[in-house]
């Protein structure tokens, strides 16, 4: 075959089919790269995440404005029309602390409530606990909602047994013994209500519209597919920035990166060898080429586009034992939670996710997740202090931004 043959020709121009091969592959490259940089911005484990756009809130404005709404009629709200002796469904527990600036607790509430049909409300007990050791601290102490949203308005007094050991954590800022006591000690009256759920939330997320029935369903389909198995929660919330290409993981990701490179390149030569006549116009300089440079351009960038564009994870209910975090928001099966308050311990230097977690894996209870999230973290300043404020704004998950406007 002449060179001639191997050529394509531009009126004055030609490319061998090397050539072609190459500008074409960089052509598509190029394309590939402007549809990541524009499909990958709210990507956080992509290379092509834009932090100045990813932000920006979308459904959760819209449900601000709800919460707000409904917390400015708080005083007209009829309380829940339980029944005498009713087992609630659930029981929330929601923690908060007086923190500089915004308080976020009322909009948590707020959201929680809002939407709910008088059936869903009767169904779910909302205690709220003010933490700090003088309540009128906190700025919603003398709110009129704390009077009206909530089942059970609970602070503390100098009559706790445990008050001087708090009072002494507080003044001394050890927040994660006295987190650990705040959300342990909750947890224990709302296992005490009898609700056949506990679900924990911080004081500063917003709940999706619809998900009291959405909490009730997913609960469901983690106790069928546990086939006796114990679990320790649902996650309402995961931060999705966690659950990218992680390191400990590389093997796996070379192991897979090599098949695909020797699948292509094998299928390339094994082709050539034996329709050497229908691609005798293919010469092996393009196939090495597409081997040794194409594939892994190809492979690199699939990596930078981001795992949760390029593997999202589908909606509905995983089990999640790992990268999940936070505490935003989990609900424990009744059955699970003595077991888990005797493993608890008030002079770790956990913090309680980490309590959690740290326990779980001892114990071997599987831990589940719902996607997309029915919860958001909506707090720009952390309830720990100014050394947490930076990790505080970046704790968010990306599809709850999703939700239809």
């Amino acid at each position: 075959m002449t060179d001639v043959s191997r050529c394509v020709h531009f009126r004055r121009y030609s490319l061998s089919v090397t050539g072609t091969l190459v500008l074409g592959y960089l052509v598509l490259y190029l394309l590939s790269l402007r549809h990541y940089h524009g499909v990958s911005y709210r990507d956080p484990t992509s290379y092509f995440f834009d932090a100045d756009r990813a932000y920006e809130r979308g459904y959760s404005a819209k449900r601000v404005a709800e919460a707000e709404a409904y917390l400015s009629a708080a005083g007209d709200i009829a309380p829940s029309a339980r029944m005498p002796g009713q087992q609630a469904a659930i029981c929330m527990g929601i923690v908060s602390v007086k923190r500089r600036g915004e308080q976020y607790v009322g909009l948590t509430v707020a959201s929680v409530l809002e939407g709910l049909s008088e059936l869903e409300r009767s169904k779910l007990l909302l205690y709220l606990r003010i933490g700090n050791t003088d309540p009128k601290d906190h700025p919603i102490y003398s709110e009129k909602w704390v009077e009206t949203l909530p089942d059970r308005l609970l602070t503390y007094s100098q009559e706790d047994p445990d008050f001087e050991q708090l009072k002494e954590w507080e003044d001394g800022g050890w927040y994660r013994n006295k987190t650990i006591y705040d959300f342990t000690t909750l947890m224990k009256e709302c296992y005490d209500s009898g609700a056949e759920y506990v679900a924990m939330l911080e004081d500063d997320t917003l709940a999706v519209k619809g998900w009291f029935p959405a909490a009730l369903r997913a609960l469901d389909t983690v106790q069928s597919r546990n086939s006796g198995r114990d679990w320790i929660y649902l996650r309402l919330f995961y931060v999705d920035g966690l659950l990218g290409w992680n390191g400990e993981e590389w093997p796996k990701y070379l192991a897979w990166s090599f098949v695909v490179w020797a699948l292509i390149t094998g299928a390339m030569v094994a082709s050539k060898r034996t329709f050497k006549a229908e691609l005798r116009s293919i010469p092996m300089s393009a196939i090495w080429l597409t081997s040794a440079v194409f594939i892994p351009a190809a492979i690199a960038l699939h990596f930078l586009a981001g795992r949760q564009t390029m593997w999202p994870i589908a909606p509905g209910v995983h089990e999640m034992n790992k990268y999940g975090c936070c505490s935003q928001g989990l609900v424990f099966p009744r059955a699970i939670i003595p077991r888990f308050l005797e493993r608890t311990d008030l002079t770790t230097d956990w913090l309680v996710d980490m309590m959690i977690e740290k326990i779980a894996d001892g114990e071997g209870w599987s831990r589940w997740a719902v996607v997309p999230p029915l919860l958001q973290h909506i707090g720009a300043t952390s309830s720990k202090g100014y050394g947490f404020d930076n990790s505080a704004s970046t704790i968010w998950n990306f599809r709850f931004e999703e939700y239809d406007i």
